[in-house]
């Protein structure tokens, strides 16, 4: 839609629930106002509804004049994020101060939040500032449910950001979930002689927190012109939230006069009773009189419930990504009615066939999650949403998906070798000689390098193994299964707190703390190196004592007592010395305890290509811990990794 076509629409109205002077403005609810208002946004219930519950919507709400004179400003406003699911929303909304309206117009839902589009993300020219608080579906970024506070110049990329919360008076902090549907109160203060912003936030009719939720640095005066626009935007992606504000208080000089509490938790009941009445489906008019006019009108209103129902539902699965929807019908006739003769695999999501494409004879692989899989509506998002937008020669390609009752599929690209595990621990005879493995190594470690470094968005893969390397026709490895895979953006951190991942692959602190990263994702990597050139898996038990032996330990003590390369699988007859101690050394560097002192993943790739000298280091240096004194001078980080090393290589 081109930006004149956009609604916009100016609203001069008799001032009653909103005052306005040269100090600012106060909205105690939106009867009435000087709004500038697009997209979807509008006023319902006395709320200010950004989005109005549709998918892939941009809503905005601007005071409808300039100020020409801003300097500390102060602002305060209650909101409310209604989302589909209870734990699953998108995108949130954002308070912004911009040179200008009209270079909105232009702007995209989803992930650009109704503020950026694809062209200007990022450019100094846009001039804008906001805090956003977002909820980001992980789906196409950040975690399957990011909840964080950030602050914005120009772009999306947070010069600070954190999870939302708030400082209780005693001064321990207490999470807030942003699409708790429960309406919270935010305050942006900013000083400017010191040029500080403060963002502090809390569960509405608690007291502004002495200590705020962030604080930073922002010279405003070198980003904003000296006119400017104050306001809000929101968007939605796939997944249909409302956004609400229910008061807002300006101030551009001073700070901003307080809401009327009273007055905001009529609105509040106003909206409730409005949700509720928009769950209900409408019952029409009843025709009294004759008794066969009631039935027929009650047999219309069964017959639109179960459309409706059915329509909801159609929606709700229509899910962006980047890939085409298949029909129930057309992957059982691929499958023969998923016979048993075409059956792939079976675990813990369900089971996955082979299948043939009726209309192109393509070759295709479908994972059938079952009701009762482990891997529930979350993970199903997730990896349509996140894999469905990638495109990498290693990643296994998501060709489409299909929903069938209580039954979720997922159509892939066959790989007719299966899995890499197979391969390396199978009963069948059948081995892969070390140019394969090595080739594969390189594969996935080029994947993983696109997830984290390479593509507009970092990728947290949390379940790098073996059994999700799956093998074309050529041998190659492809990376799949990205069901706990979890978004954020380039230069912040991931949100996650749940464990996840295949024990014998998952870092000391990601056992610890339940934090997923990139260093995390490098931690498996590291084992999965070594578990390919040693053929023997992460965990296993030894034979003389009984006792569980970590793969990592096992290739240490090799080090130590004089030949790492005894480590080498036996079923490999011929290999190329320097470049299995090249594996066997960089994946005990990978998966070194101290997340520090793992290289990034474009350094990995570095010294697999031999475009960068894996270092000289000794197996001494392996046991070293963020304690240690001598680790504490030569902490390390990508991409000095390898200048550091040199300096420990003598140990300890």
């Amino acid at each position: 839609m081109p930006p004149h076509s956009l609604l916009l629409c100016l609203l001069f109205l008799t001032p009653a629930s909103a005052s306005y002077t040269k100090d600012g403005f106060t909205y105690d609810g939106f009867s009435n106002g000087v709004l500038r208002l697009d997209g979807v946004a509008s006023i319902a219930s006395r709320a200010l509804m950004l989005t109005d519950g549709v998918a892939r919507s941009v809503g905005r709400a601007f005071f409808g004049g300039r100020f020409d004179s801003i300097s500390s400003f102060s602002t305060t406003f209650v909101f409310v994020i209604t989302p589909p699911y209870s734990d699953l929303s998108a995108y949130g909304l954002a308070f912004t101060i911009s040179a200008t309206t009209d270079s909105l117009l232009d702007a995209l839902p989803s992930q650009y939040m109704g503020m950026f589009n694809r062209e200007n993300v990022g450019n100094v020219t846009n001039r804008l500032f906001a805090v956003e608080l977002d909820t980001s579906q992980s789906t196409e970024f950040g975690d399957i449910n990011d909840n964080h506070v950030g602050i914005d110049v120009n772009t999306l990329v947070s010069i600070n950001s954190t999870p939302a919360g708030y400082y209780k008076p005693d001064g321990t902090f207490s999470d807030l979930l942003l699409i708790s549907g429960k309406p919270m109160q935010v305050w942006v203060d900013y000083d400017d002689s010191s040029h500080q912003v403060n963002v502090s936030l809390a569960p509405y009719l608690e007291h502004k927190p002495q200590n705020p939720l962030l604080s930073s640095t922002v010279n405003l005066t070198s980003v904003l012109p000296s006119s400017v626009y104050v306001g809000f935007a929101s968007a939605t992606g796939t997944l249909r939230s409302i956004h609400r504000i229910i008061g807002w208080s300006f101030n551009p000089n001073g700070e901003a006069k307080p809401l009327n509490y009273s007055v905001l938790s009529e609105v509040i009941q106003d909206v409730r009773r409005d949700g509720q009445s928009r769950s209900h489906i409408p019952k029409g008019v009843l025709v009294p009189v004759v008794i066969l006019s009631v039935f027929i009108t009650i047999v219309i209103i069964i017959a639109l419930y179960v459309y409706m129902k059915k329509a909801r539902k159609s929606s709700d699965w229509e899910i962006d990504c980047g890939s085409s929807s298949f029909t129930y019908k057309d992957l059982a006739a691929a499958t023969n009615n998923f016979s048993d003769r075409m059956l792939l695999g079976r675990g813990g999501f369900g089971k996955v066939y082979k299948g043939v494409l009726q209309t192109s004879k393509q070759n295709v692989a479908i994972k059938r999650v079952s009701p009762e899989s482990k891997q529930g509506m979350k993970e199903f998002i997730a990896e349509i949403t996140i894999l469905g937008h990638l495109r990498h020669r290693n990643l296994v390609q998501l060709l489409g998906y299909s929903r069938h009752k209580s039954e979720l599929l997922l159509v892939y690209d066959y790989m007719p070798n299966g899995s890499l595990d197979r391969v390396l621990h199978g009963q069948r005879k059948q081995t892969i000689d070390w140019v394969q493995r090595f080739n594969i190594i390189k594969g996935i470690a080029s994947g993983l390098c696109y997830l984290h470094e390479d593509w507009e968005k970092v990728v947290i893969h949390r379940d790098i193994k073996a059994s999700n390397v799956l093998l074309d026709n050529e041998m190659n490895g492809r990376l799949g299964d990205f069901g706990l895979a979890r978004l954020h953006n380039h230069g912040t951190d991931a949100h996650t707190t749940h464990l996840a991942g295949t024990w014998g692959y998952i870092a000391p602190e990601l056992a610890r703390l339940g934090r997923a990263t990139k260093a995390t994702d490098v931690f498996a990597f590291g084992v999965f190196m070594l578990e390919v050139a040693c053929g023997r898996r992460p965990i296993q038990v030894n034979d003389s004592a009984g006792e569980p032996v970590l793969l990592t330990d096992w290739v240490v003590d090799a080090w130590e007592s004089g030949s790492i390369l005894r480590t080498v699988d036996p079923k490999l007859e011929d290999y190329v010395s320097e470049e299995a101690e090249l594996v066997l050394k960089l994946g005990l560097l990978c998966s070194h305890p101290v997340q520090s002192a793992r290289p990034c993943m474009r350094l990995v790739m570095q010294y697999l290509v031999k475009d960068v000298l894996l270092p000289d280091f000794q197996p001494s240096f392996l046991s070293l811990t963020s304690r240690d004194e001598e680790f504490g001078q030569h902490i390390l980080s990508c991409p000095s990794v390898a200048t550091t090393i040199t300096g420990l290589s003598g140990g300890r």
